[in-house]
């Protein structure tokens, strides 16, 4: 049986396969990962693009490198059928065979479906063997308890975002750049809602992700009950993008313990639903040190639970759609997730919406849906930080190319 679902899943082996996925920016990073030793991790929400970077870095491995077929083997563990192959390394390398000279390449996709992955893929490693393994996985929580404390120091994780704006534009070309920052906006970035021109169908597929989340992620894995409080929750968080969160009104607004809402929380975090973003601060007497803003990592699953695609020259919450929409370019380019993102506000509610601080940039940026004047809290950061720049985003830089 095990064999039979392994050649299904591997249809590349056959040599009239032929790989149809379109090319993400991140895949030459992953591409110079696959030579060194370390395990290599893609981790993202469902339906992010983790299976067809995995099927890309096949393709590169095949068609550039000129790897044996045989010596690259793909598992999806979404079938459970085979997770008798993962109890016992040595069924592993009974499996595949034992590399010798040449090296053996072992995809495992959505990983955290296995009750202790990390104990075996750091046994694995430690073996020495002549293998590259590469895992997804789509569940955060389960990945640090059940991988990472296992593979310090030998794994290299990247996080996979959706769509950038860029990535946009080259899936669904011709498309102007107006045209696909309001698509993003409103439908978001997941690839396949990107590729379907149709809105009607748009929205059938972020309602399917959605309901796969709370199916898969939230009832089957992680066990929430009462599965209509967290749903509330999220309505309320989608009401607030780009705005300070604020614990104890959720609160007393649902009705449920704080312990609950942080719970909560923590797991739509993990699950890439939302980011928090926290106050950036040193020792200024003035400054906001607590509260964090609240982003989702996809605007159309935002609109989703809010039920409003309306066009974004009627919407009253295009400015903190933008905002929103401009952290997420900030989180796809820093492919190495180095840079530390921040906002800024003061006691007399002085604010910056974004401070990027990492090895190569201290920036403070402003972001208006249309341009605008010189904000004074940048004379206000600058009196303070000194060796930062400053820049004000609009709408207007996206469709006219300025950034």
């Amino acid at each position: 049986m095990i064999k039979e679902i392994f050649e299904l899943q591997n249809q590349w082996r056959d040599p009239s396969y032929s790989f149809t996925q379109k090319k993400r920016h991140i895949l030459n990073t992953l591409i110079s990962n696959l030579e060194n030793r370390k395990i290599l991790g893609l981790i993202g929400s469902r339906q992010v693009g983790k299976s067809s970077l995995i099927f890309l870095l096949i393709s590169y491995l095949i068609n550039e490198k000129r790897v044996d077929q045989n010596e690259i083997f793909y598992f999806n563990l979404d079938d459970l059928k085979l997770h008798e192959l993962f109890t016992q390394i040595t069924a592993i390398i009974e499996f595949t065979g034992k590399p010798e000279i040449i090296k053996k390449y072992i995809f495992i996709d959505e990983i955290q479906r296995l009750p202790n992955p990390g104990l075996l893929l750091k046994e694995i490693y430690d073996l020495n063997l002549n293998f590259k393994i590469i895992y997804s996985g789509s569940s955060q929580l389960e990945i640090k308890s059940k991988i990472r404390e296992h593979l310090v120091g030998r794994a290299r994780v990247f996080e996979i975002n959706r769509l950038s704006f860029s990535e946009y534009i080259d899936f669904n070309a011709p498309i102007t750049r107006k045209q696909a920052l309001e698509e993003i906006m409103i439908y978001g970035s997941y690839p396949e809602v990107s590729l379907e021109r149709g809105t009607l169908e748009k929205k059938l597929l972020i309602k399917d992700i959605y309901q796969s989340y709370v199916e898969r992620d939230l009832t089957d894995f992680l066990r929430i009950e009462n599965i209509e409080v967290f749903n509330k929750l999220l309505s309320l968080l989608a009401m607030q993008i780009a705005n300070l969160l604020n614990i104890e009104n959720l609160s007393k607004s649902l009705r449920i313990s704080r312990v609950l809402i942080e719970k909560y929380i923590q797991i739509l975090e993990n699950t890439f639903i939302i980011k928090r973003i926290y106050p950036f601060f040193k020792n200024y007497k003035k400054e906001i040190t607590k509260m964090p803003k609240i982003f989702f990592l996809d605007l159309g699953l935002r609109n989703y639970v809010l039920n409003n695609f309306g066009p974004i020259e009627f919407r009253e919450d295009r400015g903190r759609l933008f905002e929103n929409f401009y952290l997420l370019e900030l989180l796809n380019k820093d492919i190495y997730s180095l840079n530390k993102i921040n906002y800024w506000r003061t006691t007399n509610q002085t604010e910056i919406d974004f401070v990027i601080t990492g090895e190569n940039i201290s920036k403070a940026v402003e972001v208006k849906w249309q341009k605008k004047a010189r904000p004074r809290s940048f004379d206000s950061f600058k009196k303070i930080y000194t060796d930062y720049g400053t820049s004000l985003i609009s709408s207007e830089d996206f469709i006219n190319a300025k950034i």
